[in-house]
């Protein structure tokens, strides 16, 4: 008997269609014989009608909001489905949002039957956590190597998703530096990259396939793939565009910068301050930042974008000045500069899972705004609320679902937990980690 499937990306569109996740997903089951699988969004999840299963990808803590009301929608028309969540925010912390669900799976699922055994509603599996079993302690799963067997050659595009009409292209997965503060680092480790014949085959198919002159480079960081350049010569050499959506200032060179032809550069320092950014290990000097900036100069890069966190534990005001400082100095080279910062979240895994959520981050962001406007350099922020309800999502616990199940937003989330006095006990210094029930 044919089973139905969905699988949804728990917002809109123009996000879903570029995140990788999903089109490996729909992949991944498509070579089961006997299942159905379909793709949907926020706009068009309710024609899901007498499915057999619901997998719900999750992404960003923020799209919770999202999932549990989708959850609560088609439970009404899909009476007999299995409602299963997986991505990133469930191995970094499923606790929150477990209760919504059939089962949660932990882990990549590449190279393993999982989704199959969940179907049928297998729930006592490795990798598996389900409210309907008694198992405490979930251990991640994942492929040792990346290869080309479950990789989505067909990607549906459109020009609204983040990269365009391109082909998306994983180099790898996990990261082989030592950000202290980085959950990529922490949850998908080891890194692992792909042979360069596979990604060379998957993109001149992949480009064949979807008809787009486009390929997104997707990775931690690109520039630390060892044949990046011998990459990015194979695809010039097949005539496309190159768009890669990190590259850290001390991999460029001129070699790479030649080939890739950089309208925009993005670099994150993520501090201001050399100490800060030797503390928090990110590996970055100065002196690599205005290499970075000599080859955008050299190369005509018409406009460099700095990300920066404020917030982040033994940072000074010193630190703060020399951020704004830096980036001063920067904008004394390049014409356009633009900077993205955030407070940082401490997030479960990392190096920094216990430490506080830094309440006058919005502080310092008002004042890093105020201090570079001036200079002529634009600064983009999130929503506060947004990041506080990020971090009390990211560290919460099972007692937080009850909060979740009646709250719409982050705000009416927030505003709760503060009614009840328990806001401090997700921001603050974090005692109990439920999340110590993960091994990853």
């Amino acid at each position: 008997m044919i089973k139905n499937v969905a699988i949804i990306y728990p917002n809109k569109f123009k996000a879903g269609i570029s995140c990788l996740a999903v089109h490996i997903l729909a992949k991944h089951l498509s070579k089961f014989k006997d299942i159905n699988v379909s793709v949907y969004f926020l706009e068009n999840y309710h024609k899901i009608k007498n499915f057999d299963a619901i997998f719900i990808t999750l992404q960003y803590e923020n799209d919770y909001f999202n999932a549990i009301k989708i959850v609560k929608d088609l439970r009404k028309t899909n009476s007999n489905a299995v409602f299963v969540a997986g991505g990133p925010c469930i191995m970094e912390n499923f606790y929150p949002i477990a209760e919504f669900f059939d089962a949660v799976i932990v882990g990549e699922i590449e190279d393993s039957d999982v989704m199959l055994k969940v179907i049928n509603r297998e729930f006592d599996t490795e990798g598996v956590y389900s409210k309907h079993i008694d198992k405490d302690v979930v251990k991640r799963i994942y492929p040792k190597k990346l290869t080309i067997d479950d990789y989505p050659i067909y990607q549906p595009t459109s020009e609204e998703g983040s990269y365009g009409k391109s082909f998306l292209l994983e180099l790898g997965r996990g990261c082989p530096r030592r950000c202290r503060f980085c959950l990529a680092r922490a949850i998908y480790y080891p890194p692992r990259f792909r042979k360069l014949n596979d990604l060379m085959y998957l993109a001149e198919e992949g480009v064949k396939v979807n008809k787009v002159n486009k390929v997104a480079l997707i990775a931690p960081s690109v520039g630390d793939y060892k044949y990046i350049v011998e990459l990015c010569n194979f695809l010039d050499d097949l005539g496309v565009q190159i768009s890669p959506s990190s590259l850290r200032a001390d991999t460029l060179n001129e070699e790479l910068m030649k080939i890739l032809r950089q309208k925009t550069l993005t670099i994150a320092p993520e501090a201001g301050s050399e100490r800060l950014r030797e503390f928090i290990k990110k590996d970055i000097k100065e002196g690599d930042i205005f290499n970075a900036v000599d080859l955008a100069k050299k190369f005509e890069v018409n406009k460099i974008k700095l990300y920066f966190m404020v917030g982040i534990p033994t940072e000074t005001e010193e630190d703060i000045e020399k951020l704004i400082n830096l980036t001063k100095k920067i904008k004394k080279e390049i014409k356009k500069v633009e900077v993205s910062i955030n407070p940082m979240i401490p997030k479960p895994h990392t190096d920094f899972e216990i430490e506080e959520f830094d309440l006058t981050s919005k502080k310092k962001i008002k004042y890093i705004e105020k201090n570079l406007r001036k200079e002529g350099v634009k600064v983009e922020y999130e929503n506060f609320n947004s990041m506080i309800c990020q971090c009390v999502l990211a560290r919460g616990d099972e007692n937080l679902s009850n909060y979740l199940d009646v709250s719409k937003n982050p705000t009416n989330l927030i505003s709760a937990l503060k009614k009840d006095k328990l806001l401090d006990k997700y921001l603050g210094k974090i005692d109990k980690m439920p999340w110590k029930n993960i091994v990853i």
